[in-house]
């Protein structure tokens, strides 16, 4: 039903994105403008799958864990933990054999021995599968009843397990729309796989689900239908019209933070989108918070607009643009080191918290709290003192692994409670 469920929201989201006109291209297709990547892990979980997780979870990455029966079996938590943190869980078959040797028997046992697996720890009903070595002749094709998942980028890691070497193998074979694999069973492949991926992010690119890739880029997946990437062919949907950030505004008062979301818009901290919705599961981008703050603080769309001047990429005329220019004056934003403010880029945690120290202490308040995070030597230096400040005030806390998770993104509706929780 899981599958199922989201390719139908997928298909609903394509027909309502035509009418809400999104961004078009010159040849008229809808394009978003991100750059896609999915990355897969094969043949865990195991005793390396714990501690790529927690690299996942301090990037705000997703990823794919194709995963084996012999091997998953013996760690029931970690697959509901791969589910429990966004990622997509997925079949590799339960003794990794050739498919293509095997009896139709024996093919339909090795699937749905690892989907048993799968189903007990929370995963998708019908989940997509990865035949091993690739092969997945006519036989394997007639038993199938998901997708099947190939690959686009092979750093090659089971065979040179060096770090280095499979961040630069990475590297060398992505492109917009890749799929890749990598194995989570060799600690220089999960070293060298969070490597590429922070060179990737720096880079523009967001990882996915491979469901999610696929999605996003217009594909409804079929059974038995063999994919290796999902390139830009002129459909490229945003992050909020399908998977963990679409959500039916039918039912919108049925969303964990819509009290929180209607009390910052009744009084005008927030505004709904450009298309009239609430979209709570959507990622906050830096100038939409700046805005919220703004608002929040009664700030009005009259401010002079000189302190957004020096920002090279702000544009005056936009809306957003005299809450920038008074976040610019009171110091709450400064911009990157090139001129930039990157009003489009995601907003993290971390910067998050610097944001709301410096709104703070324009008020004498400077209240620090203690850094009790299980991750707080990921926190940068820079956003130390200012996590600290949130915490003090009650505005921040840890995820329930007791995370901080600065590099994470965050909603909507998160931002929403947090502006509730300021206003006491």
């Amino acid at each position: 039903m899981k599958n199922i469920t989201r390719i139908l929201s997928a298909a609903l989201a394509l027909c309502l994105l035509a009418a809400l006109c999104l961004p078009a291209r010159a040849d008229g297709t809808q394009d978003c403008g991100a750059k896609l990547l999915a990355i897969t892990f094969d043949d865990g979980p195991g005793k390396y799958t714990g501690a790529l997780l927690d690299g996942l979870a301090e990037r705000g990455v997703h990823a794919t864990f194709f995963v084996n029966g012999v091997n998953a079996s013996g760690w029931p938590e970690t697959l509901k933990r791969i589910v429990n943190e966004g990622h997509q869980l997925a079949n590799h078959t339960y003794n990794h054999k050739n498919l293509n040797t095997c009896s139709a028997q024996t093919v339909a046992y090795e699937i749905s021995a690892v989907q048993a697996l799968i189903t007990a720890a929370g995963g998708d009903e019908n989940a997509y599968i990865r035949a091993p070595y690739g092969n997945a002749n006519k036989t394997v094709k007639s038993v199938v009843t998901a997708p099947l998942i190939y690959w686009s980028v092979d750093p090659e890691d089971w065979k040179y397990r060096n770090a280095e070497t499979v961040r630069s193998n990475i590297e060398a074979g992505v492109f917009d729309g890749a799929i890749i694999l990598v194995h989570d069973i060799y600690k220089t492949s999960v070293d060298g796989a969070l490597a590429a991926i922070d060179d990737l992010l720096a880079e523009g690119y967001e990882f996915v689900t491979v469901q999610d890739l696929l999605l996003r880029r217009g594909v409804t997946p079929e059974a038995a239908t063999v994919y290796y990437s999902a390139k830009n062919n002129g459909i490229n949907l945003p992050a909020d019209a399908v998977g963990e950030q679409a959500f039916d505004e039918s039912r919108i008062e049925m969303h964990w933070g819509y009290a929180a979301m209607k009390t910052c818009l009744d009084y005008g901290w927030m505004t709904l989108t450009d298309t009239g919705e609430w979209k709570p599961n959507a990622f906050v981008a830096r100038a939409e918070f700046a805005a919220d703050l703004a608002r929040f603080a009664g700030i009005h769309t009259l401010y002079p607009l000189e302190g957004a001047a020096r920002f090279s990429d702000v544009d005056l005329t936009a809306e957003d643009a005299p809450y920038l220019a008074w976040a610019a004056d009171s110091g709450i934003v400064a911009g990157y080191d090139d001129g930039t403010f990157r009003p489009e880029k995601t907003l993290t945690r971390e910067q998050m918290a610097v944001m709301l120290a410096r709104y703070y202490a324009r008020s004498g308040v400077t209240t620090q709290g203690s850094l009790d995070f299980a991750d707080a030597a990921k926190i940068s230096g820079w956003a130390v003192d200012g996590v600290s400040v949130c915490v003090g005030l009650g505005l921040v806390q840890g995820d329930p692994r007791g995370r901080f998770l600065p590099q994470s993104r965050l909603t909507r509706a998160q931002i929403a409670s947090i502006l509730v929780r300021m206003a006491g």
